[in-house]
């Protein structure tokens, strides 16, 4: 389970890598851009994506879709690691500054013992 579990936390970076975006861009750009091209420029019919090619690669909807999960998980993970982040500098200033005051306290303590010595 521990596997599953970690595998399933990489699926928002795999998304949102270079690679996978890069492949989506080029899909739409294939089969909507170039597609759509094709269909109003005659000289580019011999070179139109065919409907075997265009239900392989997957359609139009799919290819935005999947263009816009990476981005979300992509921009989600960000928002989610920074968060982490600042959780853990305020932890860490947090304890920082519960221990400064601790001390602070010592020495008021010490100082007032001082004065009352000296009385």
């Amino acid at each position: 389970m521990k596997k599953v579990n970690a595998f399933l936390k990489q699926i928002p970076a795999l998304l949102s890598s270079k690679v996978s975006i890069f492949i989506y861009l080029f899909l739409f750009f294939y089969l909507v851009v170039f597609a759509v091209l094709t269909m109003w420029i005659p000289i580019l019919k011999n070179v139109q994506p065919s409907a075997n090619v265009q239900l392989i690669l997957g359609n139009y909807t799919n290819v935005l879709s999947a263009l816009g999960a990476s981005l979300a998980a992509g921009s989600g993970t960000l928002i989610h690691h920074s968060l982490s982040t600042l959780h853990k500098k305020h932890d860490k200033m947090h304890d920082e500054l519960q221990k400064t005051i601790a001390e602070l306290h010592d020495k008021i303590d010490h100082l007032e013992a001082e004065k009352k010595q000296l009385k």
